[in-house]
């Protein structure tokens, strides 16, 4: 069963990966801390919050106000913002 999950998790990085390279030249890629992701919600900056996650993680809990669009239909999805300025926060689940 860990062996499974070690391969989705690798499969998810790659397929992640394959979809956001083409943006990396628009734009800056960078990690944020909580603290940074805070001040930025604070702030009412725009920006849109991406959880990539199934809609079961998702409903299992999930940022107020981050939009639920899955790995696997974040390129058809209607949701992703149309403004290519808007900023993109993603964030998935991690457990330590």
């Amino acid at each position: 069963m860990k062996s499974q999950s070690k391969y989705l998790g690798l499969l998810f990085i790659v397929v992640f990966l394959i979809v956001c390279l083409p943006f990396v030249s628009q734009g800056e890629i960078r990690d944020l801390s909580a603290q940074e992701l805070k001040a930025m919600l604070d702030s009412n900056q725009p920006l849109f919050l991406l959880n990539p996650l199934s809609d079961i993680e998702f409903n299992e809990g999930h940022i107020p106000g981050s939009v639920n669009v899955p790995l696997h239909t974040m390129v058809q999805s209607k949701k992703m913002p149309k403004d290519l300025k808007t900023p993109i926060v993603t964030y998935c689940l991690s457990k330590k």
